[in-house]
Order: structure tokens, then C-alpha cells, then sequence
């Protein structure tokens, strides 16, 4: 009996992995296209704790780009191409508003600190403002190691809105790390949410707007940096709703673009 005793713990014994000496092995390459060496491009990673046992824990170099990677998808952007959107690969002669836009995002990122004001693209369709959005977002991450989120607001909001008809618990468990992410990206703020006229937003959906506005003013009120880009110009989300539109341009001060011109992706139609 004492040697089978001593059999099973030396079989536990063995089976407790040593957080410090895994080392998986790569696994071919996932299906978001994100390869890690750590976790073997499964996301996670054993943690060993003070107690000597092991648990698994989010693999800190890879899980928060598979879940960029996954509201991506969602959005109908490839992590390929988010991965291409930088401030090199954004040609900034090919009008004068493109010029515009990436020395802004230049000046942006050298006067960056943390828990300062956001950056602000609004205006046309079609001129590189998501573009140049991602690409301060990646700037961010890489040279001041601040980790970053992508809200895509067609995906994201639904969700969100359908939450805020449930149990309390349900939306604000779904708001949380929307309100509190260091940096937050939302991209294309309010398209197809109200009633346009004349290409200006002239009404906003009324459970829409509040779930923006909730999103929106905590992380004014904690000084939390927020990227927007939209169609709209901010003067027409404050004639909407004056406190969401003027939480809005603080937020972005003196770090924002009216964008005007013509379409850059159909530029090539009118030749």
C-alpha cells in the first residue's frame, strides 16, 4: 500500500509542470493568423502560483492581438491589413487633407503621454482616416507599451444595446472593458445609427445614444484616451446632444481633423 502510495505521488508529481520550464511547441498556424512561440498559439499560458500549483493564465504576448484580431473580423477588417496600417504605408501626398492627417498623427505621438487626450478623423468617407487611426493605435502599443482596444461601432453597439435591455449585471459586465481600457479606439462613430439629411446626422437612435453617452462619459470623467473616427462632424453630434457632443471635441482637443475631399478609394474610378 505505501508503495503504491509513493507510486501516485510521484505520478502528481510529474504531472505539476513548472510555469518557469513550459515551453510549448508552435502548433501550426492559427486560424486569426497570429503565430506565438510561447503558448504554442493556443492564447494561454500555465502561471505557477505561491502554492506550487499551476493555472492557466491569458498569454500575455499574444492574447489581446487575438481578440483585436477577432472584433476585426467582425468588422470586415483583416488583421492582415491592420497589421499594414501604419504611418509609413499611409501616402500622405496624395492630397493635401492626407497630409494633413498623418502630420497630425505625428505631432500626436510626440507629444503623447499617458492619460492624455485622444486623436479625433471626422469627416468624409474614404480618405484614410481608419487608416491613420490604427496606425497611432499600433504606435502606441509598440514605442509607449500601452496596450490599445479596437471598438468597431457597427459591431460592438448592437451588442451592447441588446445588453442594456437585460439584467443590469449582463451590461455592465459588457461595458467594463470598454469604460476602463487605457487607450480606446472606436471606429466609425454612429454609422447608420439615425437619420441623415443632406450627408448630416440629424438624429441619433435614442438607446443607441445612451449607450454611447454612458461609454463616452466615463471615460471623460477618468481621463481615459480615446480615438474617434466618423463621418459626422462633431458640431452635428452636439446640435444632437450638446453634453455627448462637447464630452466629445474635449476629448480630442487640439487633436483633431475635419476631413473634406473626394473619395481616395474611388479616386481610381474617376480617371
Amino acid at each position: 500500500m505505501e508503495a503504491v502510495s509513493e507510486s501516485i505521488a510521484d505520478t502528481i508529481s510529474e504531472l505539476k509542470l513548472s510555469a518557469k520550464h513550459y515551453a510549448p511547441e508552435p502548433t501550426k498556424l492559427s486560424k486569426d493568423g497570429i503565430n506565438c512561440t510561447r503558448c504554442g498559439n493556443s492564447g494561454w499560458v500555465p502561471v505557477e502560483k505561491e502554492n506550487g500549483t499551476v493555472a492557466m493564465a491569458y498569454c500575455p504576448d499574444c492574447w489581446e492581438r487575438r481578440q483585436i484580431a477577432r472584433r476585426l473580423k467582425q468588422s470586415g477588417i483583416s488583421p492582415q491589413d491592420y497589421e499594414r496600417y501604419t504611418l509609413d504605408s499611409f501616402d500622405e501626398k496624395r492630397s493635401p487633407v492626407a497630409g494633413k492627417m498623418k502630420a497630425l498623427a505625428v505631432q500626436y505621438l510626440h507629444e503623447h503621454k499617458p492619460g492624455g487626450p485622444g486623436f479625433g478623423l471626422f469627416g468624409k468617407s474614404g480618405m484614410g482616416k481608419t487608416h491613420i487611426c490604427i496606425a497611432v493605435c499600433q504606435e502606441l502599443t509598440k514605442h509607449f507599451h500601452e496596450p490599445h482596444y479596437y471598438f468597431s461601432y457597427r459591431a460592438e453597439v448592437p451588442k451592447l444595446v441588446k445588453a442594456s435591455r437585460s439584467y443590469s449585471t449582463d451590461y455592465d459586465a459588457a461595458m467594463h472593458k470598454w469604460k476602463t481600457c487605457q487607450n480606446l479606439y472606436i471606429d466609425d462613430l454612429f454609422k447608420f445609427s439615425g437619420k441623415v439629411q443632406e450627408g448630416k446626422l440629424v438624429d441619433i437612435d435614442r438607446e443607441e445614444l445612451k449607450v454611447v453617452f454612458d461609454l463616452i462619459n466615463a471615460r471623460y470623467l477618468n481621463h481615459l484616451t480615446t480615438l474617434f473616427s466618423s463621418e459626422y462632424m462633431v458640431k452635428d453630434m452636439t446640435d444632437i446632444d450638446e453634453a455627448l457632443g462637447s464630452r466629445i471635441y474635449e476629448m480630442v482637443n487640439p487633436y483633431a481633423v475635419l476631413v473634406k475631399g473626394q473619395n481616395q478609394r474611388l479616386a481610381g474610378l474617376r480617371r
